[in-house]
């Protein structure tokens, strides 16, 4: 962070957070997942969130405690979303609040060893009073750059999604090849659709 803490990294539905706050809201997240989930580094979580501020303090959070994020697409249900997350190996499966109707009685039933937590108010509440710690670097290192930093999936247009994993080389490679070729600068906004 350095330099950079107090400047401004999201804007979402007008609310601003330095680089300092999502760091420390990272933390918070990560906590909690390792406290109340148990989740291990390396471990892969599932998510199925829209975009906003929580879903990148939570993607951080499961960096934070050297687990590795499955993004599922929000629009599935059903099988598709079955198959993804069963695909992802994961044993937790978060959701965000706004998509809970996704996960009827079938998905539940179908997802046996999986824990579903939907990131209600009252859990937020939870994750806030918890006290973020950060962990040993040991924690969030891989040994190789082609390991595995986050699981994605394809859009499943011929049959159901696949999992590609995007490994640790691709996400350090696009985060410095994409700004330098839109010559973006650091007091520069990038905006992205929320939904």
């Amino acid at each position: 962070m350095g330099n950079q803490a107090n400047a401004v990294f999201i804007v979402f539905e007008g609310k601003q957070y330095t680089y300092k706050e999502s760091y420390d809201l990272a933390l918070k997240y990560g906590t909690w997942l390792k406290m109340k989930h148990n989740i291990k580094p390396k471990e892969v979580v599932a998510m199925d969130f829209m975009n906003s501020a929580t879903f990148v303090f939570l993607w951080f959070g499961i960096w934070a405690i050297g687990a590795k994020p499955a993004f599922i697409n929000y629009n599935l249900n059903g099988k598709a979303l079955a198959h993804c997350i069963t695909s992802s190996t994961a044993r937790l499966f978060l959701v965000d609040a706004e998509l809970q109707g996704n996960v009827d009685e079938v998905l539940k039933a179908s997802l046996t060893g999986v824990r579903i937590e939907v990131l209600t108010p009252a859990i937020e509440v939870e994750i806030m009073s918890t006290v973020g710690e950060r962990e040993p670097d040991a924690s969030r290192s891989d040994d190789k750059s082609q390991n595995m930093a986050a699981l994605i999936f394809t859009s499943g247009t011929t049959g159901l999604p696949k999992p590609a994993i995007v490994s640790w080389t691709k996400m350090n490679v696009g985060s410095i090849l994409v700004p330098t070729w839109a010559s973006f600068q650091k007091s520069d906004i990038f905006y992205t659709v929320s939904d």
